[in-house]
């Protein structure tokens, strides 16, 4: 009985080897890239150790797949030679078979125990606490590497040639996350709220933003003319809501001579054409994240866009680019939020400039609309449209909601009205 217990102590040992082992590979192909930067910046040797270890993966999964592999086939052994005699004189009953059938019995038994204690269950542990189970065993699992290094390195050529034949590259780094990828890894954090989860998913977003999809149109531009006395263009601003404006010959954008801060404009005893500043100018094509740093660089809060041909399309201001990322900053002199209506039919009523990134903030999702460089919901009805509608009626459909054009004013569509649906009602 005392070799008996000694072959089940044996099988257990193995078994919490095994458990080891499947462990610490879990939890090194589970460290981030940013928690390796930070072990590099720890003095204790074994967060160097981890890092190189974490660093070179042929070495480390070569390592352990030496350690699970003899762990599970000793216990395989010992099991079937020594566990299993026990049984036979119990299953005498079925003659010759007895034997045959003891060794089933036992490996079924010793497959789940393994299945559970010493694969699942730990790499389980190893999920949720990789940091910490990566930093134990590191040092000996660096130590088992150098006494198996031979072993280790034949495995390491081995596999390298493998990946090669099947078109694979053995130096290459692991996938990186895409955008897509990040967005639904934030949407399931249950640790972030919603404000959270929008502010991250605005950074991911600017990047793939371009100014032309967030602009201020320029026939929605309010411009003082240079010719305009100071009082006026004082009272013109204010008026208006804004605190700066371009200034353009004539009122008109294609002849802009500068910007001009409401507060520039207290002193009576100066003219307009003295407190005009140069302006910021951005091309459309630019992403917001660098106009968001340029603004910076330049202390600066207002820039005109111009398109490819040098005409002025629009503007930008810091606060357009900042509810990119945090979402609308709501103030009684925002434009969409103030056009923004309910239909008395159920529809929602909008303007023709209404940013199309920013229908999902109204309940309008629209998840196959057609590509284009379009960035309003006016632009998206051109698109579908393909042509200029002349007067309100025209309408199109997309991802299940009916665009019907309410406002045409100079080829441009000024009001739209969205119904769920395939038809207006």
């Amino acid at each position: 009985m005392g070799g008996y217990g000694f072959d089940i102590a044996l099988v257990a040992v193995l078994v919490v080897l095994n458990a080891v082992f499947a462990g610490s590979e879990m939890a090194l192909i589970s460290l981030r890239e940013g928690q390796l930067r930070a072990l590099e910046r720890d003095g204790r040797a074994a967060a160097r150790t981890l890092v190189r270890l974490a660093r070179d993966p042929n070495r480390f999964l070569a390592t352990i797949q030496i350690g699970i592999t003899l762990a599970g086939f000793l216990a395989s052994a010992t099991a079937a030679v020594s566990l299993a005699q026990p049984l036979v004189p119990l299953l005498g009953f079925l003659g010759n078979a007895a034997g045959a059938v003891a060794v089933a019995l036992v490996t079924m038994v010793l497959t789940f125990l393994t299945l559970v204690l010493g694969e699942l269950a730990p790499k389980r542990l190893a999920m949720q606490n990789a940091l910490r189970w990566a930093l134990l065993v590191a040092r000996p699992l660096n130590l088992l590497s150098a006494i198996s290094r031979p072993v280790v390195w034949a495995l390491s050529v081995s596999t390298n040639f493998v990946v090669r034949a099947l078109g694979g590259r053995p130096e290459a780094d692991p996938d990186q996350m895409s955008p897509e990828e990040l967005r639904e890894l934030v949407s399931a954090q249950r640790g972030l709220n919603a404000e959270q989860r929008m502010i991250i998913n605005g950074a991911l977003e600017i990047h793939e933003r371009r100014l032309r999809e967030v602009l201020v149109p320029r026939r929605a531009v309010l411009t003082l003319a240079a010719e305009q006395d100071l009082l006026s263009a004082r009272r013109q601003l204010a008026e208006s809501g804004h605190s700066r404006a371009p200034v353009a010959r004539g009122g008109h954008l294609d002849d802009v001579v500068g910007v001009v801060r409401l507060r520039d404009l207290l002193d009576d005893h100066e003219d307009l054409a003295e407190v005009v500043r140069p302006a910021v100018v951005f091309p459309d094509s630019l992403r917001v994240s660098d106009a968001l740093r340029s603004f910076k660089a330049e202390r600066e809060q207002m820039a005109l866009v111009v398109d490819e041909h040098g005409a002025v399309a629009g503007m930008v201001t810091l606060e357009d680019l900042l509810e990119e990322i945090v979402g609308e900053i709501y103030d009684e002199t925002d434009r969409d939020v103030l056009a923004v209506r309910d239909g008395k039919d159920g529809s929602l009523v909008l303007p023709g400039t209404f940013p199309v990134h920013d229908l999902v903030d109204v309940g309008v999702e629209l998840r196959d609309a057609p590509p284009g460089e379009y960035a309003t919901i006016a632009g998206l009805i051109l698109v579908i449209l393909g042509r200029i509608p002349e007067k309100p009626g025209d309408h199109v459909v997309v991802s299940g909601w009916t665009a019907e054009v309410l406002g045409v004013e100079h080829h441009a569509i000024t009001r739209v009205a969205l119904h769920r649906g395939t038809n207006p009602e």
